[in-house]
């Protein structure tokens, strides 16, 4: 049993709120004025399946990635609100401030890639070089290996053969393509990049990983931060998976 009080001041020392963009919701989902946890289950986002995995682990505190309630409720009608109150189950979750800070959640890419030399793009973006002057083909090898995926989506306009630097972002980062193009980058890894968007790139070999599996590395370093700990919390990952198939 650890104080969920102190859990939050971990969370909050290593992602501050006040880093959070001004239209997120980061921070207190549902909070029930309990503040002893028995155990946490750690996940990107909180689906009806994530409350049940919660209820059968015996986790009264669940740490997302993507909050539960963006816009201001008039009615409670969510059935994963609901059944969570009902459980005695709180809802805290790190968003835009996670990405925002230092080790952030396109850090955390860019260390599972082995990027040389990082530095900050802009808030959400960090460039770097890659491991080795590589041909494209070795990269895209790389990103599925690291991202345990079997397919990616490559947008090469600009027919881009050899990669010496690399731009990362996390999450949905189409609309930092011209930020990426503007310092001629190499390869930019992120997600969510729409047909127009694709069609507009220019300079730069785009390779989309999918949303879930650019933010997964959260799970791990939020599941890292609360295990290093003198005081003993115990820390549960839960089992998500992309909201689709490949068939």
């Amino acid at each position: 049993m650890a104080k969920t009080s102190e859990i939050i001041k971990i969370l909050e020392e290593y992602a501050p709120p006040e880093l959070a963009e001004s239209w997120d919701n980061s921070g207190w989902q549902i909070f029930l004025g309990n503040d002893y946890t028995s155990k946490v289950l750690i996940c990107v986002s909180v689906t009806d399946e994530i409350i049940n995995q919660a209820v059968e682990l015996g986790c009264n505190l669940i740490v997302s990635h993507h909050p539960v309630i963006f816009k201001p409720l008039k009615v409670v009608k969510d059935v994963k609100i609901i059944k969570a109150i009902q459980r005695g189950i709180q809802i805290y979750s790190l968003h835009t401030n996670c990405d925002k800070t230092n080790n952030g959640t396109s850090d955390l890419i860019a260390q599972k890639l082995s990027l040389r030399k990082t530095a900050e793009l802009n808030d959400f973006v960090r460039v770097g070089l890659a491991p080795h002057e590589m041909m494209l083909d070795e990269l895209v090898s790389l990103v599925k290996l690291a991202f345990n995926v079997k397919r990616i989506k490559l947008i090469n306009n600009s027919r881009k053969n050899m990669i010496k630097t690399i731009a990362v972002c996390a999450g949905a980062g189409a609309e930092f393509i011209s930020d990426v193009e503007k310092y001629n980058i190499d390869a930019y890894i992120t997600s969510e990049i729409k047909y127009h968007d694709a069609l507009d790139s220019r300079r730069t070999a785009i390779l989309d990983v999918g949303h879930f599996e650019s933010e997964k590395p959260f799970v791990e370093q939020i599941k890292y931060l609360l295990e290093s700990q003198k005081e003993r919390i115990e820390v549960v990952v839960a089992q998500e998976r992309t909201a689709w198939e490949y068939i």
